[in-house]
């Protein structure tokens, strides 16, 4: 370097967000996409087999306890599976635990776009008479079921994500 030059910059990858990689970034958004997945694909098998059934019948005890385990044990394993690999151990602890709670408007809006065409008034889901709907009712229902969502699926991912900060940080070859 001579006199007058600008030392030298090194150059690193160009991150979407400054605090997290774009693999974590990418990692986050595979996440939540295979949740949305789960839930919407979830939520419709659901509704078409609730309209499936004759007039005055309703599902089963065991159907619907059934339809929760498999559903419900697939969203838990995916959010630990995921807790375990997409963020770093570097990466800071305010995004550990405030970013994986984003799970709940995603499955919220996964239930409340499964079940658009249920709305209308007179329809099998809603009760409210013709010409009107049940929009807030079933707006309502997602907003419990996101926040349901956001304790349950993000605070899954985050334990296992502490968890492996834990193991990790005890483990004697890993810095």
């Amino acid at each position: 370097m001579t006199h007058g030059e600008a030392p030298a910059r090194q150059t690193s990858p160009r991150r979407w967000i400054s605090d997290v990689s774009n693999a974590e970034v990418v990692g986050l958004v595979a996440w939540l996409t295979a949740t949305f997945a789960i839930s919407f694909a979830s939520t419709h098998a659901l509704v078409d087999r609730a309209l499936a059934l004759p007039a005055g019948a309703s599902l089963g005890n065991h159907f619907l306890i059934g339809w929760a385990e498999t559903r419900g044990g697939a969203l838990l394993l995916l959010s630990i599976i995921a807790g375990c690999v997409v963020f770093r151990r570097r990466t800071s602890w305010e995004v550990v635990l405030t970013w994986p709670l984003l799970v709940g408007p995603v499955v919220g809006i996964a239930y409340f776009t499964a079940l658009t065409g249920q709305m209308d008034g007179g329809s099998r889901f809603c009760d409210a008479p013709a010409g009107s709907s049940c929009d807030t009712a079933f707006g309502f229902g997602a907003i419990l079921i996101a926040l349901a969502a956001a304790v349950v699926l993000g605070g899954t991912f985050i334990a296992a994500a502490a968890l492996k900060r834990l193991l990790l940080r005890s483990h004697p070859y890993t810095r």
